[in-house]
């Protein structure tokens, strides 16, 4: 473990990261265990593609929308009572989920409850990340923060896939959300600490690069295909069991987690260059990713997938939290979370129209090769 993290740890005049970290990591795990299996689980009660897609752009919709009333509230409560609230929304939303099988939900309010509790936590997430971290060790910290969750991420996938194998979805729920509720223990350790900040509308896009916008709207298309599109298509033309994709998801994220432990320390003297070969990688795994046809290929793919992504990951987040700390930071988060919003808003209103695997990983190749921009 890094010098600067050891001390961190121990340094009790940052117990807020550290709250971060233990509240991030116990929330990685009960998140892990069910996120890439939720568009299958639409599927499997018989929504169409057509109506999971504009599922996932409700989500975006909403969570672009609540960004400025979230940060008015987190300027009011606090970025720990923010990300607690994200975690009540979030249970609720698994309840939802729970009763879609047996009662006549509307899909849209399903949706509406997820993109509220992303817009709560993110915003919660980032703005504290921004305002505590330290500049000369960002890389550093948010890899460490990365470590501490992809360390549960590893077990999440496999352990879900595993009990939908062997049980349904349903004790899978009240697993996750019982882990879920673990995670709020960690924000009642410490006070919380916060610095009212009002966001003017006027000045969310004042003074913000073309590059800037571009590289958050990429990310914004590329996250929405491989948190969405993938892991359907993967499911339902070459997998089709809960175990094996599971699998493959937890060796992804145990292929990130050990490029983690080196791109941590090097984000801090080379974020650029990271972002430019991590960048081209993506978008070429992405075009590979259009003829994958098999269970090895797709466990290959997905590997190299978790090493690239990862790199680009830090980069950016670290790089995004100096940019927020440089101007209004609660504004500048903003900012991103909307910009990046609106690149899966656009996504899911293409996908809609023209609903086609291939479509979606070309726009993700696209998407990733605006990450060089930042």
């Amino acid at each position: 473990m890094p010098n600067h993290t050891l001390k961190l740890l121990f340094n009790k005049k940052l117990d807020h990261i550290e709250v971060l970290y233990l509240n991030s990591a116990i929330r990685s795990i009960g998140v892990s265990m069910i996120g890439i299996f939720i568009p299958i689980y639409l599927i499997e009660l018989n929504y169409s593609l057509i109506e999971v897609i504009l599922y996932y752009l409700i989500v975006r919709a909403v969570h672009g929308l609540m960004m400025i009333p979230v940060s008015a509230y987190a300027s009011k409560y606090g970025t720990k009572r923010c990300i607690s609230t994200s975690t009540i929304i979030l249970i609720l939303f698994f309840v939802l989920l729970y009763q879609l099988q047996n009662v006549a939900i509307p899909l849209g309010i399903v949706a509406i409850a997820r993109g509220l509790h992303n817009a709560f936590f993110w915003y919660g997430y980032h703005s504290a990340f921004a305002s505590y971290s330290d500049g000369k060790h960002r890389g550093e910290e948010v890899g460490f923060s990365r470590i501490s969750e992809t360390l549960f991420m590893v077990i999440g996938p496999v352990l879900g896939g595993l009990i939908l194998t062997i049980a349904n979805y349903n004790v899978l729920f009240i697993i996750v959300g019982f882990i879920l509720a673990l995670s709020l223990i960690p924000l009642f350790i410490t006070k919380d600490i916060h610095n009212p900040t009002k966001v003017n509308i006027k000045n969310i896009y004042k003074g913000r690069s073309i590059r800037s916008f571009l590289s958050y709207f990429g990310h914004g298309i590329e996250s929405g295909v491989i948190i969405t599109i993938w892991p359907i298509f993967v499911f339902f033309t070459i997998i089709g069991n809960y175990a094996v994709l599971g699998s493959i998801s937890s060796l992804q994220f145990l292929f990130s987690l050990i490029l983690t432990l080196i791109i941590a320390q090097l984000s801090d003297m080379h974020r650029k260059s990271i972002l430019k070969i991590g960048g081209f990688v993506n978008a070429l795994i992405w075009i590979i990713r259009t003829g994958i046809k098999t269970i090895a290929q797709v466990f290959v793919i997905d590997s190299i997938y978790g090493l690239s992504k990862r790199s680009l990951t830090i980069s950016f987040d670290a790089t995004s939290y100096d940019k927020a700390e440089q101007q209004n930071i609660a504004e500048h988060i903003v900012f991103r979370e909307i910009v990046i919003q609106l690149g899966g808003v656009l996504l899911f209103s293409l996908l809609v129209i023209f609903p086609n695997y291939s479509l979606s990983f070309i726009l993700a190749s696209g998407a990733s090769l605006l990450y060089i921009l930042f």
